[in-house]
């Protein structure tokens, strides 16, 4: 679990490093007069990442399926999750597009990250391989809140839209597990691993995501 948390850390890192970056883009300049990045979108500012739950049970918008995958450029979209850990009601949040504009990452994958207030936030991890040929897909998914980041290795994602003129889909993670590592969180922001003794949490996962040009 560490490791998975490592590497996709590491694609963030590596996005950033090779674009003008993915964490910085989202950090106001203070030279107002500086034109906006051309290869990565700051989320939008907002209070508080909570909403509705009947933001959750939503559906996420259709559009054009493609397999090429070309000329993707995506500024804008959100991803909207609902998390609910065991024997407690689920609650619903959502998080503008963040990061790099082009959603690919070494070596292949389609990486989309949501961030919201802080460093909460989602990212989804989906193969090049599996989205060239269906709609119906795994992805790993990953979901800071509150402090705490769960992640689901084998969750589903149906697709309804897949070209240059969006990308959106729903996903469900039956079981996320908690683990270390916030992939939002300041690669200087020192934070404690728990004992290894302690039972791991575990939370159901659940929504839908859109970008978009």
């Amino acid at each position: 679990m560490r490791r998975s948390v490592a590497v996709l850390t590491a694609g963030i890192v590596s996005c950033a490093a090779a674009l003008a970056g993915c964490g910085t883009a989202a950090e106001p300049s203070d030279d107002a007069s500086a034109p906006p990045s051309t290869s990565s979108v700051a989320p939008t500012s907002t209070v508080s990442a909570s909403v509705a739950q009947a933001r959750c049970e939503e559906s996420p918008p259709g559009g054009p399926v493609e397999h090429s995958l070309q000329d993707f450029a995506f500024g804008s979209g959100s991803a909207t999750v609902s998390l609910a850990l065991p024997g407690q009601d689920s609650h619903c949040y959502s998080y503008p597009r963040w990061g790099n504009l082009d959603p690919a990452v070494p070596i292949d994958s389609l990486l989309f990250l949501f961030k919201g207030p802080g460093s909460d936030g989602v990212t989804i991890e989906m193969l090049v391989g599996d989205l060239t040929q269906q709609t119906d897909v795994n992805a790993r998914v990953t979901v800071a809140i509150d402090g705490t980041t769960y992640q689901g290795e084998g969750c589903s994602v149906e697709l309804t839209a897949l070209s240059s003129a969006g990308v959106s889909g729903a996903f469900s993670c039956p079981t996320t597990t908690a683990v270390f590592g916030n992939p939002f969180a300041p690669l200087d922001d020192p934070e404690p691993e728990p004992p290894t003794s302690a039972p791991l949490a575990t939370a159901t996962v659940s929504g839908w995501f859109t970008a978009a040009p």
